[in-house]
């Protein structure tokens, strides 16, 4: 059971991070039949049905031995439906991630750096942060600014969002060479929200999390 981290940070968030190195046949008999048989009928894809029973896995995690539902807003936002709090997950193909805020709505994002990253830049990258961007870390820099978008995404509930307009990333303050923290706002109209980031690496893959803090109208 390669639980990768099990982290509480300071914002209250905690999350957990598998790292996905079992078979199909190997996760099964830690969940339920009737929960195997569920993902089994629902996923065709074997890389999504192991990702699906290792996401029930890490809800037990939270839950502690509490039997926790989960459901899905139309925008594909996860709750818990019989459990206080926030949460969100995400994948890349061998990691799977849960973050859960008692308080706060949040955003996960694990992303495996890639140069293709480059070629979408222009979509999602505004003038501010073009202004931050290191050339001797440009692809690093660049992936951090989408990664953090993303996981703005997943917290606001998706749906009409303009990463380049409407979403933007400051500066972080680099903790250490593969960590840090900031801040990043999502415009819409007359209404600004704040929200914290946090990134860190772990080993080849950039996890980067984001609660919501404040609205200014």
């Amino acid at each position: 059971m390669p639980l990768h981290l099990n982290t509480l940070f300071s914002s209250g968030a905690r999350i957990w991070v598998w790292h996905a190195t079992e078979t199909e046949l190997e996760l099964k008999k830690f969940i339920k039949e009737e929960d195997f048989f569920n993902i089994s009928k629902i996923y065709t894809h074997p890389l999504r049905r192991i990702q699906k029973i290792i996401t029930r896995l890490l809800i037990e995690e939270l839950g502690a031995g509490q039997i926790i539902d989960l459901e899905y807003s139309g925008s594909g936002k996860p709750a818990a439906r019989n459990f206080p709090g926030h949460i969100s997950i995400s994948h890349t193909k061998q990691f799977v991630g849960l973050l859960y805020h008692p308080l706060y709505s949040c955003g996960l994002d694990l992303e495996e750096v890639d140069a293709r990253v480059l070629k979408i830049a222009p979509k999602f990258l505004n003038e501010v942060e073009k202004t931050w961007i290191r050339s001797e870390n440009n692809l690093e820099d660049t992936a951090l600014i989408w990664s953090i978008k993303e996981s703005l995404f997943k917290n606001i509930g998706g749906g009409g969002i303009l990463f380049k307009e409407q979403l933007e990333v400051e500066e972080p303050l680099r903790t250490s060479l593969t960590s840090g923290d900031g801040l990043a706002v999502y415009k819409k109209l007359n209404q600004v929200k704040t929200f914290k980031y946090h990134y860190e690496y772990l080993e080849a893959v950039l996890l980067v999390h984001t609660i919501a803090i404040e609205t200014i109208h």
